[in-house]
């Protein structure tokens, strides 16, 4: 039975393939110029498209596909409706009144409600809670979530919390159908069944595009849903009728297919490339993203446990030129832990390069020169590669020498955990990339919480540290201020012991042909490589 299942599922691959082949090359160009399609060429393979559980690369199709109450809008800090037309909340923070949208459908026609609500909460939090998987810990305080009536919820919460910015996170926070239950055939959103049918390519969304074919490795395609209750008020006819996210791993493939007009979006070319797209007439928008890369130091192993002999290899980064040379100008230096532009984040937190003071430091911690330190890093980003070859070089000038070990995504996550089990076994430095699931300083800062031995990787174990940042975030929903000068301290404890720092935050470019019209307020820098197709031109 199973082989009868797998032998149709590959015939209706190749079957699907075939068609898709057939529209992109050999349907005359007259007829395939009556339907606006847009190539977007995304880096990574697609994790999973479960709009509960996904927390990963998966993003640019659920955030397309699916639909958050309130989306967060970082120009104001702010949250703007988007299934929720309005809410209020009690004096002490802890109920939240929800007024939901009339009249939206999900893209199987049942109809958006109360239920659906309840149900995409209460199976996040509960996936999370039992199986430890997704970020439903974003609804870690909700207590109830009670029907008013079809368009009314009311949340209530065990203690206060900014609920606006939970339901506007970039993971487990999407409304999706409860029909999908029955379609799964399960009795129970925490089956894990249903987990599979998603991940499947099944689409139980509301958002302004459907999933018409799903090959995690290869590609995605999306058809725009005209039943979207938004049309009439983005207004833009010339929206693509068919979006196909592109996986590209080689970021010259990329370059290569906006050249031969394959891909019209693309999100990775080598940065090497970039002004040549741009004298050739392509249009590149730079995004800042809340997305930055960190330097952790092993600070249960010799010599990376001793402050000073940390300090002194920060003040021997070179900081400028680690964004001219290493990023070819495509980033900004890091400042504290936090990136730019999301709350908390703190300008003053800056190091400087200076191999004087660097020495000076060295002379101080006691490790003698010729000491070797080793040094792990995702080797398949070229960013990774050049900073690493960078720091060598300039701590070879103070005598130290940095064993550089470029390892598969996988074998460094697996070397940064180690750091809890035997220190000696984990590396000295590490670098670990960052993007947040809500706009709250607590995402990035907690990275380095005694209890997140997942991704601690410094091996940080501070109580005052602690109790700042689990103070600070159950304060937001009371004293958002009083929250942020939590998290202020919190944050300079780390900058002055320098266990780790913020080497630098994404600049982005995505590079856009000539038929296409990107609008900056498509890319949001919260909602990491989710593009809004709703609101992207098709030129003739």
């Amino acid at each position: 039975m199973r082989r009868g299942v797998l032998l149709a599922g590959i015939v209706a691959a190749v079957v699907a393939a075939a068609v898709l082949a057939y529209f992109f090359v050999y349907l005359p160009s007259q007829q395939r110029g009556k339907i606006k399609v847009v190539v977007y060429a995304y880096l990574d393979r697609i994790t999973g498209i479960d709009p509960s559980i996904e927390d990963d690369t998966g993003i640019p199709v659920i955030g397309v596909v699916y639909e958050t109450l309130v989306r967060y809008d970082p120009a104001t800090g702010d949250v703007v409706p988007v299934l929720a037309e309005s809410w209020e909340h009690s004096e002490d923070g802890t109920l939240w009144t929800l007024r939901l949208r009339r009249g939206v459908v999900f893209h199987d026609g049942t109809p958006f409600n109360s239920t659906a609500v309840k149900l995409s909460i209460e199976r996040a939090k509960g996936i999370y809670e039992k199986f430890g998987r997704g970020s439903g810990y974003i609804w870690s305080s909700v207590e109830e979530v009670e029907i008013v009536d079809e368009y009314t919820v009311n949340i209530r919460l065990s203690y206060p919390t900014r609920l606006d910015l939970m339901a506007a996170a970039i993971y487990s926070a999407y409304i999706f159908s409860p029909s999908a239950l029955a379609k799964a055939g399960v009795d129970s959103p925490l089956d894990p069944e249903l987990e599979s049918w998603f991940n499947q390519g099944n689409d139980a969304g509301s958002g302004p595009y459907y999933i018409e074919y799903y090959s995690p490795e290869s590609e995605v395609r999306l058809r725009k849903f005209e039943k979207w209750w938004g049309w009439s008020l983005v207004n833009n006819p010339d929206a693509p009728d068919v979006v196909v996210i592109k996986i590209m791993t080689d970021p010259l493939s990329q370059y290569n297919g906006l050249l031969a007009e394959e891909v019209h979006i693309a999100s990775s070319v080598p940065r090497a490339n970039v002004g040549d797209l741009a004298s050739r007439g392509f249009k590149v928008l730079n995004v800042t993203l809340f997305h930055n890369y960190l330097l952790l130091f092993n600070i249960r192993r010799y010599p990376t446990n001793i402050t000073s002999f940390r300090l002194a290899v920060i003040h021997a980064i070179p900081w400028e030129e680690l964004v001219q040379v290493a990023l070819r100008g495509f980033g900004r230096v890091g400042k504290g832990l936090i990136p730019h532009g999301f709350p908390g984040y703190d300008e003053r937190l800056a190091y400087k390069y200076d191999l004087t003071l660097a020495r000076e430091y060295l002379q101080e911690s006691g490790v003698p020169k010729g000491t070797t330190i080793e040094f792990v890093y995702q080797g398949e980003y070229e960013e990774n590669e050049a900073f690493a070859q960078l720091l060598k070089s300039r701590l070879a000038e103070i005598g130290i020498t940095v064993e550089l070990k470029p390892l598969p995504w996988i074998a460094v996550k697996d070397a940064g955990k180690a750091v809890w089990e035997d220190a000696d076994r984990a590396p000295h430095l590490i670098i670990s990339d960052w993007w947040p699931t809500i706009p709250s300083p607590y995402e990035f800062l907690a990275l380095l919480h005694s209890t997140n031995t997942e991704w601690n990787w410094a091996g940080y174990n501070n109580a005052e540290f602690d109790e700042l940042l689990d103070k600070a975030y159950e304060l937001e929903g009371e004293d958002y201020e009083l929250a942020l000068q939590l998290y202020a301290r919190a944050q300079k404890m780390v900058f002055d012991e320098g266990v780790a720092v913020n080497l630098w935050d994404e600049v982005r470019p995505f590079v856009v042909s000539s038929r296409v019209d990107l609008p900056e307020d498509a890319l949001n820098p919260l909602y990491i490589y989710v593009i809004r197709f709703e609101l992207v031109k098709v030129r003739d």
